[in-house]
């Protein structure tokens, strides 16, 4: 039967199909649920999806589909990877706003005292693990990253040259360290959402709080941590220029199949 699933399907397809039971089981880690709890988690979460695959899914696809059109007219600058990139953090804040009502709605329920600290005890050990996989010896991460790096590139380019291997070296290298920034201000904001939540807020404040720290959390905490998101930012644009700046047409027509495809399993998925 699995079999069968898997020739019926598309990567895509498949991947959301699990979305829901993905996203309840990540939910039900970090709230002490009771039978009650996890029927409207599973209803919140039901719902959660369906909102997303009729009114983000659609979005993506023609976003999807415009980059493969200007891939395909030969506009892959600096210029465009920059509007490029501007319209996937709109169109990300836009599924952001969309999805924080269905959490402040979960997290309403979840605010007495033995409840947060089940929350923080559970962020403890996520925080802890995450601490261990970056504390690996620099070449063991390094070997890592540019697995993952490459990958990632392949998944869109194909097979790469070497000069794009060099450049996704440089970048693995540049940006080794990033992962512990991440994880501190990742703690600083879990404790600031803590924090917030003792304060046994409304529906509709918390809706507003989450969107603030998810979107702009470093005006709640860390402000510095608002110039590190734009270095990262840049040099992954930079990057992102400079792989497509000496990609073949082969290659860049590899890019523009692969875009139209998830453009069209975004498409069927959310019909």
């Amino acid at each position: 039967m699995l079999i069968a699933v898997l020739e019926g399907c598309s990567s895509t397809r498949l991947i959301y199909a699990f979305a829901g039971g993905f996203i309840q089981d990540e939910v039900s880690y970090f709230l002490d649920l009771d039978e009650e709890g996890d029927t409207f988690l599973t209803q919140q979460v039901t719902e959660m999806v369906a909102w997303h695959r009729k009114n983000v899914l659609p979005n993506y696809a023609a976003f999807l589909t415009d980059m493969a059109n200007k891939l395909a007219a030969d506009q892959y600058g600096a210029a465009d990877i920059a509007k490029a990139l501007a319209a996937g953090q709109s169109l990300l804040e836009k599924t952001v706003t969309g999805l924080t009502p269905y959490a402040s709605r979960i997290l309403v329920r979840h605010m007495t005292g033995d409840d947060i600290a089940f929350m923080e005890e559970r962020m403890a050990v996520r925080r802890q693990k995450r601490l261990d996989e970056i504390s690996k010896p620099e070449d063991t991460r390094y070997a890592d990253r540019i697995d993952r790096l490459k990958t990632n590139f392949e998944r869109f380019f194909g097979d790469l040259t070497d000069g794009q291997v060099t450049l996704l070296e440089a970048h693995s290298r540049a940006t080794l360290g990033d992962p512990r920034v991440r994880l501190r201000n990742r703690t600083l904001r879990q404790r600031a959402f803590v924090a917030f939540l003792k304060t046994q807020p409304v529906e509709a404040a918390l809706t507003v709080y989450l969107d603030k720290l998810l979107l702009r959390g470093h005006e709640i905490t860390d402000p510095d941590y608002k110039a590190f998101s734009k270095a990262s930012y840049d040099r992954f644009s930079t990057l992102l220029v400079s792989m497509l700046a000496i990609s073949s047409p082969a290659q860049r027509e590899t890019i523009i199949v692969t875009l139209r495809d998830y453009a069209e399993d975004f498409k069927s998925v959310s019909s």
